[in-house]
C-alpha cells in the first residue's frame, strides 16, 4: 500500500463512523461537507420510489447516507438484464438515474462475455463512486450509454471525492470497454479471447464496426488503483472496442496509471481532456487502427512519464499493425520525473506502431526531457516508408527530438530531419495563452486543411493544436482546468548547490547579500543548460563572451526558469548561436533579470557595466548574395548570422529585464541591450525591457521575428533601431528617454552599406509610444523617428510626444526612402505628433504633407500622464483595428502603446 493512501483511508473510515452514527453526509456543490437531517444509514427505509426502482439491481448503502443530499447505492457483481426484475432493471437494460449517487463496490461488470448482453444507460447528471478495490467492466457484446450534457455530465470518481475528503490517484479502478474489434494478440480473430490486464476478462474478435455503446460528457477521476508492478487500471481502457462506439467530450482527471489506452480496435474518440495522468496520457498498443481529434494533455511536473505513448505490439511485427489517425492535438508537458522515476517526455512512437498525426502542438516546459522520440528498427522502417507520418504540427520544446540507436550506437533515423522534411511542420514558438493560441500563434493558420475528404471520422480544423484560439470546448463540464487558482509559485526557494554546467564562485557569493551561491558560465556551452531558481543564488557571465552552441553545430538550449538573475562582469556578454535557443522563460511576478555585477553588489550603477544578449539566427538578411550560403559576421566578436529560415527559432525571451549593459569595445563596435542578428518568426518574444543602456536598447539586423509588450527606459543611443532587411511585426512599444543622454527613440534603415539590397527591410508595427529626450547624448542630437536608407514599414497608432529640446520628432531621409513613402511601401498611420519641431522637411520631400495626407494623422497636443493616455485623450477611440491586417496583431481602437487603464508595464519590468 503505498503510504500516501494511508490518511487518507484512515480519513475516509473516520467519515464512514460518523455517517454509521447517525451522522448523514452531504456533500454540497462547493465540495464542503455539512451534517443535515441525521438518519440511521445502517436502516434505509424498507419502500421508497427508490427501492422500487433500483431495488431489483442495486442495495441501499450501509456505510454512506446520502451524498449532496441524495440516497447512496451500491453496485456490486455481476449486472445483467431481467425480465423479471421491475423498475429500472429490463431484459435487456439497466438504468442508472441521478436521483442518486451510485456506488461501485469491487469489480462490477456489466454482462458476460458476449452473452447475457446488457445496456447499462447512465443519465445526465449521475455521479458514481468508486471505493478502493472498485472498477467498471462492460462485457464484450453489453453497452454503457452513458450520455451527459455540458451542463450535468456524468462523473465517475472516488468515494473519497465524494465524501469531500482529500483526492489523489489511485483512489478506485476504473473504466474498462471490452469489444468484439480486431486486435493483434489473436492468431485468429474468429476465435479471439485476449485476456485484459486486470481481472478475469476477454477482448478482441473480428467485428471491425462493433459498438460498446456511447460516452458523451463524461469524466474519470482519481483512478487508477495498481494490483502489481504489471498490473494496474487506467482511467478508461478501450480492449478490442469497435467503431460502432461514441466516445465524445471524455475528461480523464489524475489517474494513477495512463489517461486513456487503447488495446487494438477501432474506436475513434473526440474532444478529449487527458490532465494530471501519473504514466502517460494516451497509450495504444495491440493493433489500434481508430482516430482521435481535438485532444488536450496537460501533465504535471515531477507527475508524469509520457504524454503519448505508441506500441504496435509487443513483437513490433503482429497484424494487424497499429495505425491511428491522430489530428488537433495539444500536449502541455510537465518536467522532471515522475515517482517511478519515469522521465517527463512528449511522444514517444515505438515497437513498429504507425499512425498518420497532423495538426499536433507539443510544448514542453524547462525541464521537459524530449518532446518527440522514435525509437527501434520497426519503427523506424514505417517512419522512412510512409506508415508512420506527422504533418503540419509544432513543437515548441528545449529538448526537442530524441534519435534511436542500434546497439552499436549507430544513429538510426534523424528525427528532427524526419519531422521537419514533412509538409507544414515547425520547430517554434507555440505562443500559447493558456493553452489557447494567441493571435500571434502560428498554430491558428498553419494546420492541415481538408481533414474530413481526407479520413471521414475527422472535421475539418485546419489549425495546429486542439483549440482553435475562440471556441473552448472545455467549458463547463471539465474539472481542473477553469476553476483553479493561479499556482505559480511566488517565492523562489533555496539551492544546495550549482547546476551542472556552472561553478560556484564563492568569493562573489561571500559579498551578495542573501546569496550562498554564484554559478559562473564561461567560454563555450555546446551541452544543454538550465539555471535554476533559488532564493540564495545568483548567475554570473565571466571571462569575455558566453556563446551558447556552434554555429550550426554542437546545438544547445539555455533553459532560464523565472526568477533567475543574471549579471556579466566587465567584458562579458550572452550568445546564442545559430541552431541553438535560449528558453527564458520568466512571468510576471518573477521575470528573470540581467544585470550587471555593480548592481547586485550594491554599487553605482551605469550604462555599459557589461555587454548584453545576442540571440543569432538562420533568417534572410539582405547583405548575403546568397541566403544559401550565408555567413554575416556580428559587429563584436567572431559570431555568424544569416540564412534562408524565414521561421527559424532562437528560443524565447518572456518578461525578461535587461539593465546596464552596452560596452563599448571602440567607437564602431558596441553591444546593444538586446541584438536579434538575423533571427527568425518561430522566436517567441513578449515582455521584454531593456534599461540604460550605453548603445541602442533593441536593434535588428535582418530576419522576421515578432515583438510584443517592448518597455525600452533611458537607453543612450537609438531605443529601437533596424537594418539588413527586417520584416518582423512589433505591437505594444514603449520608449522613454534621459535628456542630454539619448539620440533617436527609432532609427531605421534598410541597409546600411547597400540601400537596395533585398529583402527590404519592411516591420509591420502598431501601438507604440515614444517619449523622446531633449538635448543630446554628447554628440547626437535627441529626436523622435528616423525613417532612412531606402527602410520600407507599414506604422500604425503611434503617439511622439517631444519636450522643449527635442528635436524634430519625424524625419523621412535620403532620396531612397522618400521615393519608398511616395509609392506606398513606407506608410504611418493613425499617428499623433505633439512635438515643438514636430517634422523635419526635406528641399526635395515635403514630410508634412505626407505625414498628413495619412489617414488618421495629427500634429498637435496629446494628453498623456507617463506615457498613458488621460480619459479625455485624442489617443483613446481614434485608432486603426490592425487586427483586421494581420492576426499577429490584437483588436485595439487607440493610438500609443496603451489604452488608458491597463499599464502592462507594471509588476515585471524594472520602474527607473
Amino acid at each position: 500500500m503505498k503510504l500516501k493512501n494511508l490518511f487518507t483511508l484512515s480519513a475516509l473510515t473516520s467519515a464512514l463512523i460518523l455517517a454509521g452514527c447517525g451522522g448523514d453526509i452531504n456533500i454540497n456543490a462547493g465540495g464542503e461537507t455539512t451534517p443535515t437531517n441525521p438518519t440511521n444509514p445502517t436502516t434505509p427505509p424498507t419502500s421508497s420510489p427508490t427501492e422500487d426502482a433500483y431495488g431489483s439491481f442495486a442495495t441501499r448503502s450501509t456505510s454512506i447516507a446520502t451524498v449532496d443530499g441524495k440516497e447512496v447505492w451500491t453496485l456490486s457483481g455481476n449486472l445483467t438484464g431481467n425480465a423479471n426484475g421491475g423498475g429500472n432493471q429490463t431484459e435487456d437494460s439497466i438504468t442508472l438515474g441521478n436521483d442518486v449517487v451510485w456506488e461501485l463496490s469491487g469489480a462490477v461488470v456489466v454482462g458476460g462475455d458476449n452473452t447475457n448482453q446488457t445496456v447499462l444507460n447512465v443519465e445526465p447528471g449521475t455521479t458514481i463512486l468508486g471505493n478502493s478495490d472498485a472498477y467498471l467492466v462492460i462485457s464484450r457484446g453489453s453497452q454503457i450509454l452513458a450520455e451527459g450534457t455540458a451542463d450535468a455530465p456524468i462523473v465517475f470518481t472516488s468515494v473519497e471525492s465524494g465524501l469531500g475528503l482529500s483526492t489523489d490517484r489511485g483512489q478506485w479502478g476504473g473504466l474498462v470497454l471490452l469489444g468484439n474489434a480486431p486486435v493483434n494478440a489473436c492468431a485468429d480473430l474468429a476465435n479471439c479471447d485476449a485476456a485484459f490486464e486486470v481481472g478475469n476478462h476477454s477482448y478482441g474478435g473480428n467485428i471491425e464496426d462493433d459498438s460498446s455503446g456511447s460516452l458523451k460528457y463524461v469524466r474519470v477521476e482519481f483512478g487508477g488503483f495498481k494490483i502489481n508492478d504489471t498490473q494496474e487500471l487506467n482511467g478508461v481502457s478501450f480492449a478490442g472496442v469497435g467503431s460502432g462506439t461514441t466516445v465524445d467530450y471524455l475528461q480523464v482527471h489524475m489517474n494513477d496509471d495512463d489517461g486513456i489506452e487503447f488495446w487494438g480496435g477501432n474506436a475513434t474518440v473526440k474532444h478529449v481532456v487527458l490532465t494530471g495522468n501519473f504514466d502517460d496520457s494516451l497509450d495504444w498498443t495491440n493493433g489500434w487502427q481508430g482516430a482521435a481529434q481535438h485532444v488536450y494533455i496537460r501533465t504535471d511536473d515531477n507527475g508524469a512519464n509520457r504524454g503519448i505513448e505508441a506500441d504496435s505490439s509487443k513483437s513490433g511485427t503482429d497484424e494487424p499493425m497499429s495505425k491511428p489517425t491522430l489530428a488537433n492535438l495539444t500536449l502541455q508537458l510537465g518536467g522532471g520525473t515522475n515517482g517511478g522515476g519515469d522521465d517527463a517526455e512528449g511522444i514517444l512512437f515505438r515497437v513498429g506502431t504507425g499512425a498518420s498525426m497532423h495538426n499536433a502542438l507539443v510544448k514542453g516546459g524547462l525541464e521537459t526531457g524530449e518532446c518527440l522520440e522514435i525509437n527501434d528498427a520497426s519503427t523506424v522502417a514505417n517512419a522512412q516508408g510512409g506508415e508512420l507520418v506527422m504533418t503540419h504540427s509544432l513543437i515548441d520544446c528545449v529538448e526537442a527530438f530524441k534519435n534511436p540507436k542500434d546497439d552499436a550506437d549507430n544513429v538510426l533515423l534523424d528525427v528532427e530531419a524526419w519531422f521537419t522534411g514533412q509538409e507544414g511542420n515547425i520547430v517554434g514558438a507555440a505562443a500559447l495563452e493558456g493553452y489557447q493560441p494567441t493571435a500571434a500563434s502560428p498554430a491558428l493558420t498553419g494546420g492541415k486543411a481538408g481533414l474530413a475528404n481526407m479520413d471521414s471520422r475527422l472535421d475539418d480544423a485546419a489549425y495546429i493544436g486542439a483549440f482553435d484560439g475562440t471556441n473552448d470546448w472545455t467549458l463547463g463540464w471539465t474539472t481542473a482546468i477553469h476553476d483553479e487558482e493561479d499556482s505559480a509559485p511566488t517565492e523562489l526557494a533555496p539551492l544546495t548547490s550549482c547546476p551542472a554546467g556552472t561553478a560556484n564562485d564563492a568569493a562573489d557569493a561571500a559579498l551578495i547579500e542573501s546569496t550562498d551561491l554564484v554559478c559562473t558560465l564561461t567560454g563555450n556551452i555546446t551541452n544543454n543548460l538550465t539555471l535554476l531558481a533559488g532564493s540564495n543564488v545568483k548567475y554570473k557571465l565571466d571571462g569575455g563572451p558566453v556563446v551558447i552552441g556552434g554555429d550550426n553545430a554542437q546545438s544547445a538550449t539555455l533553459a532560464i526558469q523565472a526568477g533567475v538573475e543574471v549579471y556579466g562582469t566587465s567584458n562579458s556578454y550572452l550568445v546564442i548561436s545559430r541552431g541553438s535557443k535560449i528558453m527564458a522563460q520568466g512571468s510576471e511576478a518573477m521575470p528573470i533579470v540581467f544585470t550587471s555585477s555593480e548592481d547586485v553588489l550594491g554599487l553605482n550603477t551605469d550604462r555599459g557595466q557589461w555587454g548584453g544578449l545576442v540571440l543569432l539566427g538562420n533568417a534572410p538578411v539582405n547583405t548575403c548574395a546568397s541566403l544559401d550560403d550565408c555567413d554575416v559576421a556580428f559587429e563584436v566578436g567572431n559570431h555568424l548570422f544569416g540564412g534562408n529560415n524565414d521561421e527559424d527559432s532562437s528560443g524565447q525571451l518572456s518578461y525578461v529585464q535587461v539593465r546596464y549593459a552596452g560596452f563599448k569595445i571602440n567607437d564602431t563596435q558596441e553591444l546593444n541591450g538586446i541584438s536579434f542578428g538575423g533571427v527568425g518568426s518561430g522566436t517567441q518574444v513578449d515582455h521584454i525591457q531593456v534599461h540604460k543602456n550605453d548603445d541602442d536598447g533593441v536593434e535588428f539586423w535582418g530576419g522576421s521575428v515578432n515583438l510584443k509588450y517592448v518597455y525600452l527606459t533611458d537607453n543612450f543611443d537609438d531605443s529601437l533601431d533596424w537594418t539588413n532587411g527586417w520584416r518582423g511585426k512589433a505591437q505594444y512599444v514603449f520608449i522613454t528617454q534621459e535628456d542630454n543622454a539619448a539620440n533617436r527613440g527609432i532609427e531605421a534603415d534598410s541597409s546600411k552599406s547597400d540601400p537596395l539590397g533585398t529583402p527590404f527591410s519592411n516591420p509591420t508595427i502598431s501601438n507604440v509610444t515614444i517619449l523622446p529626450a531633449g538635448g543630446n547624448n554628447g554628440s547626437d542630437d535627441a529626436e523622435g523617428m528616423v525613417l532612412r536608407v531606402a527602410t520600407r514599414a507599414q506604422l500604425a497608432n503611434f503617439v511622439i510626444q517631444g519636450g522643449i529640446n527635442t528635436g524634430e520628432c519625424l524625419e523621412i531621409d535620403d532620396a531612397s526612402t522618400q521615393v519608398n513613402a511616395e509609392d506606398g511601401s513606407l506608410t504611418l498611420t493613425h499617428t499623433i505628433i505633439d512635438c515643438v519641431e514636430p517634422v523635419k522637411n526635406e528641399d526635395a520631400f515635403d514630410t508634412t504633407a505626407w505625414f498628413e495626407g495619412q489617414e488618421g494623422n495629427v500634429i498637435g497636443p496629446v494628453e498623456l500622464t507617463n506615457g498613458m493616455p488621460t480619459a479625455s485623450s485624442i489617443a483613446l477611440g481614434t485608432g486603426k483595428d490592425m487586427s483586421t491586417v494581420d492576426a499577429f496583431f490584437d483588436a485595439t481602437d487607440y493610438k500609443g502603446a496603451f489604452d488608458g487603464s491597463n499599464d502592462w508595464t507594471q509588476g515585471w519590468s524594472y520602474q527607473p
